[in-house]
C-alpha cells in the first residue's frame, strides 16, 4: 500500500515541478516595474493590456498619478478591480466614497456611473478583468 501512494507523490511532484518551471519561466514572466505602459486619452493616467480581447473580455492594469481624479463614468460590462498600489478610491453615483488599499476588490456593475480618483503619494495601480467589451463613456 504505502508503495502506490509513494509512486503517486513522487509522480505529483515531478508534474507540478514541470507545471512550475514553464509557469515561472522569463519568458512568462514581467515584474511590475517592467510593465510597458502606455499613455491614455487623460493626463496622468497609463494603461497596460495583459490579455484577453477587448470584445469579448480583457484585464488590463492601469496607473493614475497621485491626485489624478477620472470624471463620472460608465463602462457597458461589469468588471472587477483590484488596488495593487496605493489608495484608490471608488466614487459612487451619489457621491459615496470607498478608499481600497493595496490587496482589496470590488465588483463595477456595467451601466453604472462612476468616478475615479488616486488619494497617494504615489501612484496608484489596479487590475481591471472586463466581463465583456472594454469601453468607456462619461456620464450623462
Amino acid at each position: 500500500m504505502m508503495k502506490p501512494i509513494l509512486c503517486a507523490t513522487v509522480v505529483a511532484l515531478i508534474a507540478t515541478a514541470a507545471v512550475a518551471d514553464d509557469t515561472h519561466s522569463t519568458k512568462h514572466h514581467v515584474a511590475l516595474d517592467n510593465v510597458e505602459w502606455f499613455e491614455a486619452p487623460i493626463p496622468g493616467v497609463q494603461l497596460a493590456h495583459l490579455w484577453g480581447d477587448d470584445e469579448t473580455g480583457a484585464r488590463w492594469f492601469f496607473k493614475m498619478g497621485p491626485g489624478v481624479a477620472l470624471p463620472m463614468h460608465t463602462h457597458t460590462s461589469d468588471y472587477r478591480g483590484m488596488t495593487i498600489q496605493g489608495n484608490w478610491v471608488h466614487i459612487e453615483a451619489d457621491g459615496t466614497e470607498v478608499a481600497t488599499g493595496a490587496g482589496d476588490y470590488s465588483l463595477v456593475r456595467g451601466g453604472v456611473p462612476h468616478a475615479d480618483r488616486c488619494d497617494s503619494d504615489v501612484p496608484c495601480i489596479g487590475l481591471l478583468d472586463f466581463a465583456g467589451p472594454r469601453d468607456v463613456a462619461l456620464a450623462k
